[in-house]
């Protein structure tokens, strides 16, 4: 197997590589104090991208993060769902869109558009699924991903970017973090949401880890790997969280349009990386949502058109 990179610049020397595997964002080449850095966590070994555990840079889908038991049921039928985490159903299942090639549909100096198809009953899923995905880089050195899909039956649409950010450290510990939120879901053993929303500021639950709504360094963090609510309803792109790195004088602010983000900093990695190597800001709706109807429906109808879009801002440090 031979993957094709496509590489987007612009004028200020900031380069983006995006891989038709997966639709996976590889590289972000940013101009910092220090010299042009990488601000990602990727494979030097090309070739192990397609051995990948931790979905490095890949778009996660169909349904991101996790289903509980990996099923769901919806007018009068049960879906199953593939259950590659245990009992569960972890970013779409076995073999998923993130282990596949996609169509590169159109390529620009400072853009490219991949697409996919995905089968009716494609691991369990049902509809066929059209999926677009569009990298674009712009001379104020920001990024925008963009997801869009459509289908032709009822089905749960809630894709991802799952990139690995550490903005040239060595570990993502050495970040600070600030998130826009004022709850994270509780979770089971399982990392299965319980349903219940937890103020992230109740320390009488343990919970004062979980407040970033000022800066804090990911060294307090613990093990984080948990869904972060923005504390304002979706109203278009909105700043919702800032990750720095002091050492290389570089700020990355996100903008999105989703519920929230899911929080992971990468305490499980393995060889060829190290633990901590990167962090996950995976923004989506809710995980779990199908079977919580509390949570805002991730089911969409064959009139409707899902969409997912997040930009990423690079600046230095004043």
């Amino acid at each position: 197997m031979k993957q094709t990179l496509i590489t987007l610049k612009n004028n200020n020397g900031m380069q983006v590589v995006v891989s038709d595997f997966g639709a996976r964002l590889c590289s972000i080449i940013f101009s910092t104090c220090h010299g042009p850095k990488e601000m990602l966590m990727r494979y030097q070994d090309e070739a192990q991208i397609f051995e990948d555990p931790f979905y490095v840079g890949a778009i996660c889908g169909r349904v991101a993060n996790r289903i509980g038991r990996g099923r769901f049921s919806y007018d009068g039928q049960t879906y199953q769902y593939s259950q590659n985490e245990g009992e569960h159903c972890l970013h779409g299942g076995e073999q998923s869109i993130d282990k596949r090639f996609w169509q590169i549909t159109e390529q620009l100096p400072s853009s490219v558009t991949l697409t996919l198809s995905s089968p009716d009953g494609d691991n369990g899923f049902a509809g066929n699924v059209n999926i677009q995905v569009t990298y674009r880089l712009f001379e104020d050195n920001k990024l925008e991903i963009e997801i869009c899909a459509n289908t032709d039956k009822a089905t749960p649409l809630n894709l991802t970017n799952h990139a690995y950010f550490n903005l040239a450290e060595h570990s993502a510990l050495d970040l600070e973090l600030c998130i826009d939120a004022e709850s994270v879901l509780e979770k089971d053993a399982g990392n299965i949401p319980t349903g219940k929303l937890i103020k992230v500021d109740e320390s009488k639950l343990a919970t004062s880890k979980f407040d970033f709504r000022e800066p804090k360094s990911l060294q307090q963090a613990g093990d984080l790997d948990h869904y972060f609510v923005f504390h304002k309803a979706p109203q278009g792109m909105r700043l919702v969280a800032q990750l720095v790195s002091k050492n290389n004088g570089v700020r990355m602010s996100v903008f999105s349009d989703q519920n929230g983000l899911q929080c992971y900093i990468g305490g499980f990695l393995s060889a060829p990386f190290s633990p901590y190597s990167g962090m996950c800001l995976e923004l989506h709706n809710y995980p779990d949502a199908l079977n919580h109807e509390q949570f805002d429906s991730i089911l969409v109808q064959p009139e409707q058109q899902y969409k997912n879009t997040m930009i990423l801002s690079f600046t230095e440090l004043d």
